[in-house]
């Protein structure tokens, strides 16, 4: 495997700027950021798949390679962070990896190596991310299955939940009750994705409302919250939020719940 060092810390970057090769942190140490060069990449045990485009509806062969393969380079590790060029980030557990066996799509059937276009769907590369189990949005396995298939993705960020997602765990998150603590899951694999967490803590960089502002309209606007989780677009007909119908009002409540903890 070629591993070469970079220096690339942000959320965001120019897609004119992604080389097609994978940038990888360790959430041990993140000054050690490295490449895996894409031609390195398919030393690491790649295999071919049928794999579901959920923008076509349909699964076509494709050469991927399990993300656990990467991992398992690094046995401290078991979760990770994938990052796209866009700002959204992708939370992996291992409960996830080791149930639904996570891919990374190299190559797409039919295409150039490294070219990841198809048409009637987004440039999904340098890389996709998927998995096998076709799931649709309010599964009663997965609420948000979109959520784990990020396309645009340049870096991976490998580590354990205590390094990536520690701080929800702390003071003054260590004390709430099972309704908070519910909603601070779908919070972690789902809306953490596009509100980053200032100053620090875990999150994408897609939306301008950063977790703070989210948590005051959470502690003092309730119905507001709930209203706009469901459909953005009735109060903000110009938010680029998705609409949440799948949501049901006890979903958005443990949200609702998780965020009055973060701190003003």
């Amino acid at each position: 495997m070629l591993l070469l060092p970079v220096s690339v810390q942000a959320a965001y970057v120019d897609k004119a700027d992604l080389t097609g090769d994978l940038i990888v942190e360790l959430a041990s140490d993140p000054a050690q950021d490295f490449v895996i060069q894409r031609d390195a990449l398919y030393d690491m045990g790649v295999k071919t798949e049928a794999v579901y485009i959920p923008y076509l509806k349909k699964t076509i062969q494709c050469t991927v390679l399990p993300l656990a393969a990467i991992l398992d380079a690094y046995p401290e590790f078991d979760a990770a962070f994938a990052y796209c060029y866009d700002g959204y980030i992708s939370y992996y557990t291992s409960e996830f990896i080791a149930e639904y066996d996570p891919y990374v799509v190299l190559d797409l059937e039919g295409n150039e190596r490294g070219d990841m276009q198809l048409e009637g769907t987004p440039d999904m590369g340098p890389f996709y991310i998927t998995f096998a189990k076709q799931l649709t949005a309010g599964s009663e396995e997965i609420l948000d299955p979109a959520n784990k298939r990020p396309f645009g993705v340049y870096k991976l960020k490998l580590g354990s939940q205590e390094s990536l997602v520690g701080p929800l765990f702390e003071a003054p998150f260590d004390t709430m009750d099972a309704n908070a603590q519910a909603g601070r899951e779908i919070w972690m694999n789902n809306c953490m994705s596009c509100h980053s967490w200032d100053p620090v803590g875990p999150g994408g960089n897609l939306s301008n409302r950063i977790v703070k502002i989210v948590s005051m309209h959470a502690k003092y606007n309730k119905q507001y919250f709930h209203d706009f989780v469901k459909d953005p677009q009735v109060t903000m007909p110009d938010s680029k939020m998705p609409k949440h119908p799948h949501y049901s009002d006890e979903t958005i409540e443990q949200i609702r719940q998780f965020l009055t903890h973060v701190p003003n």
